[in-house]
């Protein structure tokens, strides 16, 4: 495994790990303050509707791919930027730089479009 795997794979770690020691020290409600995931004064229950339990899960689902394009992104300009000239790791990190930004374009719009439809439910905000 080469260096620059190796960096990926522990800073994938640490992003994967981070937030849930937030969430172990602040609870669900200390954490998500001012991230607008929770509403003021609104507090997690188990007594969610089906739109709004399918609406949490695409939230988070697509929070998560945004994190690993970032990632991506992240790890192909640190392989573009430490090529040296060489043009095959420049031409490989080009190539995951386009297609992670594609993939980030696909995903905004697919949380736009979910968030319209729940909206459009009523039961996003």
């Amino acid at each position: 495994m080469s260096a620059f795997k190796k960096i990926f794979v522990v800073l994938a770690m640490m992003g994967l790990i981070i937030p849930s020691f937030a969430f172990a020290a602040y609870g669900f409600e200390g954490a998500s303050e001012g991230t607008g995931l929770i509403k003021g004064g609104q507090t997690i229950d188990a007594e969610k509707t089906v739109p709004e339990l399918i609406g949490t899960i695409v939230g988070v689902v697509l929070s998560l791919l945004g994190a690993l394009f970032f990632l991506l992104i992240l790890y192909a300009g640190i392989m573009w930027m430490t090529a040296f000239g060489v043009a095959d790791k420049a031409e490989k990190a080009k190539e995951i730089l386009i297609n992670a930004s594609v993939g980030l374009i696909i995903v905004l719009a697919a949380y736009a479009i979910s968030r319209f439809v729940f909206t459009g439910l009523g039961v996003g905000g």
